[in-house]
């Protein structure tokens, strides 16, 4: 033993002696160090995790110490497990002994495009959609050069597939002299490239994100440059038209579609895009609105990854690359600003006070931009030194939107402080609005702020209720739900064509929205049960889904909440999408299965494997079950310290195949889902199916704290016991309380970070 790491550990003991310490010295300091810290050649890893004081007495009990398993069991591990648990082995433990501090984060390249677009469009207003899905469509005669000779019609279109020859319900048309216009607005749920499809033997032009026309302030008007333009037609072919363009989730944008044709035999249009992740298709019903959202100013600059070692994404690295995105998303940024500067500074080319309307909405723009109203030498940097310098205007408010936009107080929410270094009401606007928006405050926070009522616990409330509805809001959870599932970087999930003949890139896409249908079903109902996530018998199909999975088929094309043939569904246990990303192209994957759900969703703590072992399928004889094959390749005692929580999680799937649909045999032999599960508490559990998994999230501590970690660490991106190591424990106690309700803790956990 080493005398002198025992003589220290004595020396802080209390002057009674505690008899676990004492126990601890004796038998596990040598090996462990006097703060579970590991011993170099004896036992280099650190005595961190999870365990309650319960499963470590058993542990202790069974296994330790090594060479003289006997020494410490019953009452005496009981102790030592009591003692560690609290002086360094727990995570509060561990809080006390290297507290975790909050870092000084610069905003995340989502949080910057965000940011960007709503100031822009905090200029125009945001925009009021409705709740009316669809594009109105307006139909015309046309005679000579005049497309809109006669309205036929006034409707709201589901989407964009028209032809004349089909049952079109425009009484009185005239099948080779019409005009067709299109208005609305479009809301993607991601963010992401969108393509954008054209097919038509006609004449059509499409506006994304502008409108044909824009009247500036004073009257001028502004023709805007088509999205696609196929306005002139070739001999009536049939042709297809495409374009893309870089959209935020849950920015809405408007829409414009002007089409024509005059003494032409064929008439028709298909408009279809193709999301991220996405296969062309209709662009669908529910993400069109009739109401024309704002034209919005959004970036495209790629920016490099952002760091995501603590297992979430956050600003913290600082890099060339990163300087350099800034400054042209700076330059992009001001350039897409200045050529709508008319309709933002309320100004045209002849106005007599152009000059100051302009230099105001640089300052106006720096006061949205760092949150907060300007000191005076901010004004003076940012504003006054430079128009001074530049008496040419246009260059002035170029160059000072791009110093604002480089700028440290924008790059750098934790800045927003008072003059005397504290956090005041605008701080507590913009914790706000990066935690629910990754965004700034809107006109209803900075108003609060500004009349210093956001110090009271019931307005901070009513304006988490008020923001809770917002797409931003709704777009950053959904992000959240892929990156705790693990989907985020899930691209390839193609099946080997000859065994899934039918499983194409179109069934993915498909799942894909079926997936969200289903996460948004959850959180946006009244309930918002966390519990629904797992115990939903039902998946969301259409056609194409429900002749895949042996469905009965929903009468229209559109996707419905559906049961399925096998009636053995538990939520994102079962859903297919989910079943398929963690498969093989040929065949399941019970390990990957297994680490997915035991680390996100059941809370598991699984150390990584001492030998990365890569599965090779032609290792084994072809007759044997995936099962049969797991368990040979994990039989070693080294793996089986993981693969005990690993391998019956997974075994307990293998009824779903590499694309999710149910089975009840593989290669001949009937499917054995049952396994003995150690739980936290090391007790065994019998694990049979996808509804022993969906008990375990639903009853299990450690699975509740999976999830509100994960959920705390996206909304708020610093590490949770930052705020205390009771934090976790506040917050777990809040969600059972609240009978699980999501959107209620997600309020919570931005209510109790706002800074004091």
């Amino acid at each position: 033993m080493r005398l002198w790491l025992l003589l220290g550990l004595l020396a802080t003991l209390p002057a009674f002696g505690d008899r676990g310490a004492e126990i601890y010295a004796k038998h596990c300091l040598s090996c462990h160090g006097d703060k579970g810290q590991g011993v170099s050649d004896e036992y280099d890893e650190s005595l961190v995790g999870t365990k309650s004081i319960a499963s470590l007495a058993k542990y202790i009990h069974r296994t330790m110490p090594e060479e003289d398993e006997d020494a410490v069991i019953d009452k005496e591990a009981h102790l030592v497990a009591q003692y560690i648990h609290g002086a360094f082995y727990s995570p509060e433990a561990q809080a006390k002994i290297k507290p975790v501090r909050k870092d000084l984060l610069r905003r995340t390249q989502h949080q910057h495009r965000r940011a960007i677009t709503d100031i822009v469009q905090s200029f125009r207003g945001r925009a009021q959609l409705g709740t009316q899905n669809g594009l109105r469509g307006h139909y015309y005669h046309k005679e000579k050069m005049n497309d809109r000779k006669k309205e036929l019609a006034k409707r709201i279109d589901p989407r964009i597939d028209f032809n004349i020859e089909e049952d079109h319900k425009v009484k009185g048309i005239d099948s080779k002299a019409h005009a067709i216009f299109w208005t609305g607005s479009l809301l993607p749920k991601e963010s992401g490239r969108y393509s954008f499809r054209a097919t038509t033997p006609n004449g059509v032009r499409v506006f994304i994100n502008e409108m044909e026309r824009e009247k500036f302030y004073g009257g001028e008007t502004h023709r805007k440059t088509a999205f696609i333009d196929a306005w002139v037609s070739s001999a009536n072919q049939l042709r297809s038209v495409e374009a893309s363009i870089f959209l935020l989730g849950g920015h809405p944008i408007p829409i414009y579609i002007d089409f024509v044709s005059y003494k032409e035999k064929k008439s028709s249009l298909l408009i279809e895009w193709k999301p991220p992740h996405g296969k062309w298709e209709p662009i669908p019903t529910r993400v069109l609105y009739t109401e024309s959202a704002p034209t919005a100013a959004i970036i495209s600059t790629a920016f490099p990854a952002d760091d995501a070692s603590l297992g979430y994404e956050r600003g913290s690295s600082i890099s060339k690359a990163w300087k350099e995105s800034v400054a042209k998303a700076s330059i992009e940024a001001s350039r897409q600003i200045y050529n709508d500067i008319n309709v933002l500074a309320k100004t045209n080319s002849k106005d007599k006070k152009r000059n100051d309307k302009l230099k105001a909405f640089c300052f106006e723009f720096a006061t949205r931009a760092f949150a907060r109203p300007l000191s005076t030498t901010q004004k003076t940097l940012y504003i006054e030194n430079i128009f001074d310098a530049d008496k040419d205007s246009e260059t002035a408010t170029r160059r000072s939107l791009m110093l604002i936009l480089t700028s440290p107080y924008f790059l750098y929410p934790s800045l927003n402080r008072g003059d005397d270094g504290k956090p005041d009401h605008y701080t507590v606007a913009a914790h706000l609005a990066l935690s629910l928006w990754d965004s700034v405050p809107d006109k209803e926070l900075w108003e609060a702020a500004k009349e210093k009522r956001l110090g009271e616990e019931t307005e901070i409330n009513n304006q988490l209720s008020r923001m809770m509805t917002d797409f931003r809001t709704k777009a950053k959870t959904r992000s959240f739900f892929y990156h705790w599932l693990s989907l985020s970087e899930k691209e390839d999930l193609e099946k080997d064509p000859e065994l899934f003949p039918d499983f194409d890139q179109r069934m993915v896409a498909d799942l894909r929205t079926s997936l969200d249908l289903f996460i948004e079903n959850v959180i946006w109902s009244e309930q918002s049960d966390y519990r629904k996530l797992f115990t939903e018998d039902k998946i969301y199909l259409n056609k194409r889904l429900a002749k895949f999975y042996s469905a009965p088929a929903p009468a229209q094309n559109d996707f419905k909440l559906l049961l399925t043939p096998d009636k053995k569904r538990a939520g994102l246990f079962t859903h297919p999408y989910i079943l398929t990303a963690f498969s093989y192209h040929k065949q399941t994957s019970p390990i990957h299965r297994g680490v997915y759900l035991s680390r996100n969703i059941l809370g598991r703590f699984l150390k990584p494997p001492p030998n990365a072992i890569e599965f090779k399928d032609t290792d084994f004889k072809p007759n044997l079950t995936m099962r049969e094959k797991v368990t040979h390749l994990t039989k070693n005692e080294n793996c089986m310290a993981c693969h005990s929580i690993i391998n019956p999680i997974g075994f307990s799937l293998e009824n779903y195949d590499a694309t999710g649909r149910f089975r009840t045999h593989e290669k001949n032999k009937p499917i054995n889902t049952i396994s003995e599960y150690p739980t936290p508490e090391d007790s065994m559990v019998k694990i049979s199916g996808p509804d022993d998994l969906a008990r375990l999230a639903v009853e299990s501590p450690e699975a509740h704290r999976a999830f509100l970690k994960h959920l705390f660490h996206h909304l708020i991106q610093q590490p949770i016991n930052a705020y205390g190591f009771k934090t976790m424990n506040s917050l777990h106690k809040t969600f059972v309380d609240s009978n699980f309700h999501i959107r209620d803790i997600i309020v919570t956990m931005a209510r109790e970070t706002v800074p004091r």
